[in-house]
């Protein structure tokens, strides 16, 4: 219910889904004629145009107040088994959507918050791709590809190329979806 909390935390159509399986996903995205974006189309869209680490620069410092990371927050609410980073956006679990600064296309949280299930199979970047979308083509291959950080990575977890494999059935309270349409 939006406005309710848990624990301290906010809950509600503000704040990213979470804990949600690539299964559960995957199919709801496709009932809503959405989908999930392939690893190709979620790094183009998390780097917003950039070549360095994180879209916000070459410095893990210059993800303060761009991205919800573990940081001072994230330590004050009692988390202290992760890298902390420096400064304190306000949030020690996930923000609500949209609090912090957008990348340069108009996302936000692409590197923080909750990480984000992509399309793709896991497989090697030696591996052909689909042409249009970069779908990696991958036979007989379960695990599926998680990317971006969480409120509990610290900013080196969080660069845009860092990639992570998981069973289809995974859930924990870091996995979100980011969904992705054709561009008309």
């Amino acid at each position: 219910e939006p406005g309710a909390t848990e624990n301290g935390t906010g809950k509600g159509l503000l704040h990213p889904v979470e804990n949600v399986s690539w299964h559960y996903a995957n199919e709801t995205m496709r009932r809503l004629g959405l989908s999930l974006p392939t690893e190709a189309q979620w790094e183009y869209a998390a780097r917003g145009g950039t070549g360095t680490p994180w879209w916000t620069g070459d410095k893990a410092a210059s993800l303060a107040g761009s991205e919800n990371l573990a940081d001072a927050a994230y330590r004050a609410g009692g988390n202290d088994w992760a890298k902390v980073e420096a400064w304190d956006d306000g949030h020690y679990v996930h923000a609500p959507v949209a609090s912090l600064q957008a990348n340069p296309f108009g996302l936000h949280d692409v590197l923080g918050n909750v990480s984000e299930w992509c399309l793709d199979r896991w497989g090697s970047f030696e591996l052909p791709t689909r042409p249009g979308d970069g779908y990696r083509q991958t036979e007989g291959v379960l695990a599926c590809v998680l990317r971006g950080g969480c409120f509990d990575s610290a900013a080196p977890d969080a660069r845009v190329v860092e990639r992570y494999s998981y069973t289809p059935d995974f859930i924990n309270y870091c996995t979100g979806v980011r969904p992705a349409r054709a561009v008309e």
